[in-house]
């Protein structure tokens, strides 16, 4: 390929000048282009020069004022330079431990409220629901009692019984599909000790201990989830998220956290707050220093 290469930018001072015509004007002549050629807004145009399969000549030049002004738009040429905005600083962890904790109980305002007392044995609570949604409500919440009165105890009942209720009443179809007394409860109770980090992989409970005492083949995973969002829409979009400290189920309110988990909420938001008192300590500015020529009082 090389052998066909007779001239790669020929300078005019090498050989014979070709006649252009009466006016002289070399087409490929960039002389007048200046020092900054080739930074057009259009890009550049290379030109290659073949007389009888024999590369001539090749002379690169602005794309602009060669008729080719319209390919160059077509392939993106032309446009401005749009800047990415610049990435953000990395917030400290102890803002993240806050922000998640923050998700976990209703806000900023309920995490610094919140103290580590225990729930109440609440009984349920079903006055503002329909007569149908009554009585499956009861059902439901039979089952829920015998496994809780086994494994977990008053407080995952309490937490449960308002999961339920409050689901049901922002999302009354949750009770109209085919799933059993025993798939709700199950799910009522799943998505309760998920959100307070009792079940699971070295937890109080494994997860199929909870499918196995209600007699499911298989946990109601996605019950467990339209619970969960029916009071805690957020939970759609909190895939992915930075969780730090603690991996559950958020249920968007301190009403279904039992007091042990409680307690440790309260001691990373402690930990945490600590944190942000040091850190904005160190990094506030110094205050003005006195002028040199100021006599002590």
């Amino acid at each position: 390929m090389r052998d066909n290469i007779v001239n790669l930018g020929r300078s005019h001072q090498e050989g014979p000048y070709p006649d252009w015509g009466p006016n002289d004007l070399d087409p490929y002549a960039d002389d007048h282009l200046g020092p900054g050629h080739g930074g057009g807004s259009l890009g550049d145009l290379l030109e290659v020069v073949v007389i009888d399969d024999h590369v001539v000549d090749v002379r690169r030049r602005p794309v602009d004022g060669t008729g080719y002004e319209c390919a160059a738009l077509e392939l993106g040429r032309g446009r401005p330079v749009v800047r990415a905005p610049a990435t953000p600083p990395e917030p400290p962890r102890h803002e993240k431990v806050l922000t998640w904790l923050g998700l976990l109980v209703g806000g900023e305002g309920p995490l610094l409220a919140l103290e580590p007392t225990p729930l109440p044995d609440e009984p349920l609570q079903v006055g503002g629901l329909s007569e149908q949604a009554r009585g499956t409500i009861l059902r439901v919440d039979a089952e829920l009692t015998r496994v809780t009165d086994l494994l977990l105890g008053a407080e995952v009942r309490t937490a449960a019984r308002r999961l339920l209720v409050r689901a049901v009443t922002a999302q009354p179809t949750l009770l109209r599909s085919t799933a059993s007394e025993e798939v709700v409860a199950c799910a009522a109770l799943t998505a309760v000790a998920r959100a307070n980090d009792l079940v699971g992989p070295g937890r109080v409970v494994p997860v199929s201990l909870l499918r196995t005492m209600f007699n499911l083949r298989s946990s109601p995973n996605d019950k467990v989830q339209a619970l969960a969002r029916a009071v805690a829409p957020e939970t759609a979009f909190l895939a992915g998220w930075d969780r730090p400290g603690f991996d559950v189920t958020v249920l968007g309110s301190e009403d279904y956290l039992v007091g042990s988990f409680r307690r440790a909420v309260v001691l990373a938001r402690d930990a945490a707050l600590r944190l942000r008192a040091t850190t904005e300590a160190a990094t506030a500015p110094d205050p003005d220093p006195a002028p040199a020529d100021a006599l002590p009082e």
